[in-house]
């Protein structure tokens, strides 16, 4: 089911006139949805959604570099967590922007082995001039 909030964007991301309702349903609400990284042209892009889309997977078919798009705005925190599944061939990288910083003994690099799980969580204060992530492999 939709809730009725008051004023902000649309899903075109159109600004909304105060007072105009927009529908959003509670899974949206608290970034519960699961939502596809796009991997095109060696491009991995993750769409926060403008704050709103917190969980990602991306299944890496060839090496890529990771780009984030539609953060949310200023003054507010955007962040995220992507599922990294290498395809059955492994051997991909995935090569993190230089504004990413790691967090103490957290992975720098994602696991390589084919089928291999690894999950990177990521986080700005700044609108996404310094992101500080932890990164590892999983079971």
């Amino acid at each position: 089911p939709a809730t009725s909030i008051a004023g902000g964007t649309d899903a075109a991301s159109n600004p909304v006139a105060a007072g105009s309702d927009i529908k959003i349903t509670v899974q949206q609400l608290f970034g519960m949805e699961v939502h596809a990284v796009v991997l095109s042209s060696g491009v991995a892009t993750v769409d926060c959604g403008h704050g709103m889309h917190r969980n990602h997977t991306l299944t890496l078919t060839e090496n890529a570099t990771l780009a984030v798009s539609n953060l949310a705005p200023a003054g507010l925190v955007t962040e995220f967590e992507v599922q990294i599944t290498q395809d059955a061939t492994g051997s991909r990288t995935l090569t993190l922007p230089g504004s990413f910083k790691a967090l103490g003994g957290s992975d720098t690099a994602i696991s390589t082995s084919a089928n291999s799980v690894t999950i990177l969580s990521a986080k700005t204060f700044d609108g996404g001039t310094t992101w500080r992530y932890a990164m590892q492999e999983s079971a």
